[in-house]
């Protein structure tokens, strides 16, 4: 599985997305679940939530797969969002943005309680 997210984070290494200034995590309320608001200019306003995601491997390259739910569709129609591929790209980066941070933060927990620091 390694080899298979070095994969992943090669092909997005190429523009990571900045929590603050293109999206921030929104806490609904009276929800345990965290969405996503979108902050840059063509989809302002936009909240999303994930749901299941996972990483495969097709032909050798590694495929971020994931469900999502917009709860609140800002000044768009919510028809034109789900079919928007350029939207999809944007919550895929987002996502693998997240899971890069969530890894790196778990290597130096590992590493420090590892060795005992």
């Amino acid at each position: 599985m390694g080899t298979l997210w070095e994969k992943l984070l090669f092909w997005k290494k190429q523009k990571m997305l900045e929590e603050g200034v293109d999206y921030h995590f929104f806490d609904f309320k009276d929800s345990d679940i965290s969405g996503i608001e979108l902050l840059m200019d063509k989809y302002k306003g936009v909240i999303y939530h994930y749901q299941k995601a996972r990483v495969v491997e097709e032909e050798g390259f590694a495929k971020l797969q994931f469900g999502y739910t917009i709860v609140h569709s800002g000044e768009h129609d919510i028809d034109d969002l789900t079919k928007d591929d350029n939207l999809h790209t944007i919550m895929g980066d987002i996502l693998t943005t997240i899971l890069a941070t969530q890894a790196n933060e778990q290597t130096r927990t590992d590493d420090n309680q590892e060795f005992d620091l």
